[in-house]
């Protein structure tokens, strides 16, 4: 979910959102703090732990550890609410949903007589990233609409390729819907300049966005360990992205107007699905039998995505008459290299509590478009992105008949200079007799970004909380 807030905050230079830019690469780059119960319980931070199958995803040495046969599932229920503080006024909207953070199977084979003790096989699915999310932005404009941004992309455009249909899909519309005129000055025309039939007075403006979906991977896992002092282990993972945002801004007068224009509306939908595969390696060493290290490197995900753009715009006048148009774009199809990741992390034991902390390293700058005519695109991406790093603590109490669980997490800021950072406050409760396992955890997770409507308007500022429940059932055999 916060993810999808963070792919906002970008200032765009054209009206609203345009298909296939740094924003994108940005959003299937980053992932959440989701999984299975124990994992988001002690925030993530598993990568010295191992023995749980949301850190295939993560440090895939831990399956390694595994003595026994497992399978797991992880259903989860988010809460979600966003603020957004524009022009004196607040709105807040909210969103829930429920899905899967995890589904596993892992195999344990021993080895008897070996230094390799046992080959361990994990196959299944982490949820990487939450789509779903709300957001209502509105408030009163007393100094510009919309329209003169639609008026800047228009002008130098001559009229007859407007009525022909040559131009930018943003002017088309407001040309068709009756939504600017040409310029007429001592009843000459000035072909390629257009006026706004919105007066000058103060505008209402509100937008509304919905987004859906997620990024899951399918993992398909091989770990071992040696001596019991080294534990290894590759995953081949899968992607699979469904992403849908459906966006409806309005703009209406607060007063009459000569030319009796009353509201626009204009709609935007992109949807977009892709695959892709990347490759993890990991180790996990144990100096004591309290103390361990972990490492992992993850490969760039190579994705490929096809994109569908939908685009409405419709105007109200006076009398009730309705004019509009529909604007669409063909499926589009393009390549991205997401950023590598690297790893490491440690654990240790006191008693019967563990403490583990994790450490990430990624570049966002180094997400590539790998498809033709994307040059302004990748340089956008170098240029407004940084490296940035992730940290993870995470604490688990024994207290025999119940397991409590804490954790924290903080995802760096992605971009150059802002500092939009995110942080996971998490808990858990669980029970475990051997032959299964249940757990529950919470997380809250806020942030503060900002959004832009059009170029005009000033950065809204929008603060998101979301509250996350996470149940795992697991048996062992």
């Amino acid at each position: 979910m916060r993810n999808i807030i963070l792919a906002l905050i970008f200032l765009l230079n054209i009206l609203t959102i345009n298909a296939q830019n740094e924003i994108d690469a940005l959003r299937y780059s980053m992932t959440d703090l989701s999984g299975s119960a124990r994992y988001t319980a002690m925030g993530g931070a598993f990568g010295a732990l191992g023995g749980e199958f949301s850190s295939l995803s993560s440090n895939p040495a831990g399956l390694g550890m595994y003595q026994f046969s497992e399978l797991s599932f992880t259903p989860i229920i988010n809460l979600n609410s966003t603020k957004s503080y524009y022009s004196n006024s607040t709105a807040t909207a909210y969103r829930s949903n429920s899905t899967v953070g995890n589904f596993g199977l892992v195999l344990s084979t021993p080895k008897n007589n070996s230094d390799w003790k046992r080959i361990n096989i994990g196959i299944g699915w982490n949820q990487l990233s939450d789509f779903n999310n709300s957001i209502i932005i509105e408030g009163v404009n007393f100094n510009n609409s919309i329209v003169d941004k639609i008026i800047e992309l228009t002008n130098g455009t001559l009229t007859n390729d407007l009525i022909n249909g040559n131009s930018n899909t943003y002017s088309q519309l407001a040309w068709n819907t009756y939504l600017i005129d040409p310029l007429y000055i001592n009843n000459e025309l000035v072909d390629g300049q257009y006026v706004s039939n919105f007066s000058n007075n103060s505008k209402i403006q509100r937008k509304n966005i919905r987004t859906n979906g997620d990024m899951s991977e399918f993992v398909i896992s091989l770990g071992s360990s040696f001596q019991e002092k080294l534990y290894v282990g590759a995953t081949l993972g899968i992607p699979a992205i469904n992403f849908y945002e459906y966006s409806e801004y309005t703009e209406s007068e607060n007063a009459d107007t000569a030319n009796n224009l009353r509201e626009t509306v204009l709609t935007e939908e992109i949807s977009a699905y892709g695959t892709g595969y990347n490759f993890k390696i990991g180790a996990i060493y144990r100096f004591t039998e309290n103390i361990k290290i972990g490492a992992a490197l993850h490969t760039p995900t190579f994705i490929n995505i096809e994109e569908d753009y939908n685009i409405t715009m419709a105007t109200s006048f006076k009398d009730s008459s309705l004019s509009y148009s529909m604007g669409y774009r063909a499926p589009f199809n393009y390549d991205l290299i997401t950023p590598m990741k690297a790893i490491i992390s440690a654990s240790t034991i006191f008693n019967n509590i563990i403490i583990s902390g994790q450490y990430e390293l990624i570049d966002y700058s180094t997400a590539e478009y790998f498809t033709t005519g994307f040059e302004m695109e990748n340089n956008t991406i170098a240029d407004i992105y940084q490296r940035t790093e992730n940290i993870k603590i995470g604490a688990e109490i024994n207290l025999k008949t119940l397991v409590l669980r804490a954790g924290y997490a903080k995802y760096g800021s992605p971009y150059v200079e802002n500092d939009f950072s995110i942080e996971n406050f998490t808990y858990g409760i669980g029970v475990n007799n051997g032959r299964y396992f249940m757990d529950l955890a919470y997380i809250l997770s806020q942030n503060t970004n900002e959004y832009s409507i059009y170029s005009y308007v000033n950065p809204i500022k929008l603060v998101n909380t979301n509250h996350s429940i996470v149940f795992t059932l697991g048996f062992r055999y």
